[in-house]
Formats: C-alpha cells, sequence, structure tokens
C-alpha cells in the first residue's frame, strides 16, 4: 500500500462518497467494490450515472 494511501479511509459498499477529483462529481453512493480490479461502482444521483472510480484512495474522494 501506498505510504500516502494510508492517510485517507477507503469507501466500502453502502458508503456515501463526495468526489473531490478535478470531474466534480458530487456526491455518490457506493453500490459495489471490486477488490480484483481495485475499482468500485458508483451511483451519482444527481447526474443519473453510474460510474467505475478507482477504489484506492488517493484523496480523490472522501467517506462520508
Amino acid at each position: 500500500m501506498s505510504p500516502f494511501a494510508a492517510q485517507f479511509s477507503q469507501a466500502k459498499k453502502g458508503d456515501f462518497i463526495k468526489d473531490v477529483s478535478p470531474l466534480k462529481r458530487s456526491l455518490g453512493l457506493v453500490l459495489q467494490v471490486n477488490s480484483h480490479t481495485g475499482m468500485m461502482q458508483v451511483k451519482f444521483p444527481k447526474t443519473g450515472r453510474l460510474n467505475w472510480v478507482m477504489w484506492k484512495n488517493h484523496g480523490h474522494y472522501i467517506v462520508v
């Protein structure tokens, strides 16, 4: 694990996350986490879209 990733908590299924990446997708609900691929599927209600987001947190999202 990266020493920088250790300071950020990782999301799990059912968590709400706030996207703080340059894409600015707002608040989302984690529907599933795939630890094999290192991705999580997130539903962003504001846009009505499902997106795959990198699960390992490098500061691009905050667990609410």
